[in-house]
């Protein structure tokens, strides 16, 4: 009994359903509206891909259906969808933005990523410069303060040498003096010797 009721409800409710149900031209190909449910029928209208009709019933490979204007006639089942394209291309358009978006952040994350790696590793180099730079400042200054001493130490060599070459010429002058002195000397005792003996002859001379 409940199964009867059943099929009556079917029966009674599905035209009901199935009226007026819009269906969609595939957007493969066109359709052709024909006057019956065969190829031989007659052309009525060219339905474009994406065009929406109205379902009228069902009749083996044929939908019968209506156009906005009143128009009626047959169409092949296989050439007509339930989805309507406009929504299916929105919703794949949407897909692949969402899809795209994914990627797009996947892409900016492993750039944040590989910008902040590159970020650490100038720190990195930045500080071993800055090091290298403290370092060459420091022997900077430690060439600076030995190159000072040194020039003190020259200064110092410098003025000694010169001291000792003023004591040096002081030296060969007194030697020199010396000499001068000495041979003035000799030569004024050989002198005198020479005058005494020259006297002692001349007086041998007058006593004899």
């Amino acid at each position: 009994m409940r199964s009867i009721v059943a099929v009556l409800c079917a029966l009674v409710f599905f035209p009901v359903v199935v009226l007026g149900k819009s269906l969609y031209v595939k957007d493969t190909s066109e359709a052709l509206l024909r006057t019956g449910p065969s190829l031989s029928n007659k052309i009525l209208a060219i339905l474009k891909p994406g065009q929406e009709v109205s379902l009228v019933k069902e009749e083996e490979d044929y939908y019968a259906v209506a156009l906005p204007n009143g128009t009626q006639g047959y169409v092949l089942k296989y050439l007509m969808t339930d989805q309507n394209l406009a929504e299916a291309r929105s919703q794949e358009l949407e897909q692949k933005a969402q899809q795209r978006i994914k990627e797009l952040e996947q892409k900016t994350q492993q750039k944040v990523q590989e910008l902040e790696t590159q970020a650490q590793e100038r720190e990195k180099d930045m500080a071993a410069l800055r090091e290298e730079r403290d370092r060459l400042e420091d022997a900077k200054k430690q060439a600076e303060a030995r190159a000072e001493r040194q020039a003190e130490l020259v200064s110092q060599l410098q003025a000694q040498q010169a001291a000792a070459q003023s004591q040096e010429a002081l030296r060969w002058f007194l030697s020199g003096a010396g000499v001068l002195f000495a041979g003035i000397l000799l030569g004024w005792i050989w002198g005198a010797r020479g005058r005494r003996s020259r006297r002692g002859g001349l007086n041998f001379d007058r006593l004899s």
